[in-house]
């Protein structure tokens, strides 16, 4: 499956939906940091050589940069407000898992559809929710793969997250999004079968309006 065919999918299921008078639509931004681990015993790290790992790369890289996306819920059920998201994430580093500081970095390229839930709260003004997502995920793991020209390669993986997090009503049309705690994972396609764990937080704003 081909990056645009996978934008375009994800797009489409986010705004299929059944709309109700309480649905709301949202865009939100948010800065974002993450933690990729199990490098080391990657099948694109260079061989093993100490204890079955490979002293020449660490375990964890940790990319930054920001996330941006939209929402739409649409439909109530018992203490949650059900709806869709669609978003994506831009995260990169100049350190790279190679143990060489001034090697060629790390970047993580993803776009993810999901469902989501807001909690209902006494406090209106406090949204906590909870999502998951799914989607495509292009990374060079901060691994020094390059192609015949010197460029990195970027392998497509199956994306998943699970994430949790709390808005703050700031105006009616603006809330604070003070953090969200994601965990999830990278999947390989093709022949390099592994899980490289991902850890995430972030935090922004989020801007929406009743329809």
């Amino acid at each position: 499956m081909s990056f645009r065919k996978a934008v375009l999918l994800l797009a489409s299921v986010a705004v299929v939906s059944t709309a109700s008078a309480h649905a709301q639509f949202g865009v939100y931004g948010m800065f974002t940091v993450d933690r990729l681990s199990n490098i080391q015993s990657s099948p694109l790290a260079p061989p093993p050589f100490i204890d079955g790992k490979s002293a020449a790369v660490t375990n964890t890289v940790d990319p930054l940069g920001g996330t941006g996306g939209v929402y739409y819920d649409f439909k109530k059920v018992g203490p949650f407000t059900l709806g869709a998201d669609l978003r994506g994430t831009i995260l990169t580093t100049k350190r790279g898992a190679d143990v060489n500081f001034n090697a060629s970095g790390t970047r993580i390229y993803s776009v993810l559809g999901g469902v989501r839930g807001v909690i209902h709260t006494p406090k209106n003004w406090l949204k906590p929710y909870i999502q998951g997502s799914v989607g495509l995920g292009r990374s060079d793991y901060g691994l020094s793969n390059t192609t015949s020209t010197g460029q990195d390669i970027l392998y497509n993986n199956f994306e998943y997250e699970g994430l949790a997090g709390l808005d703050i009503k700031l105006l009616p049309v603006l809330d604070y999004r003070v953090a969200e705690f994601g965990y999830g994972g990278l999947d390989p396609f093709g022949n390099n079968s592994h899980n490289y764990p991902i850890k995430q937080v972030s935090m922004g704003f989020v801007f929406h309006l009743p329809f």
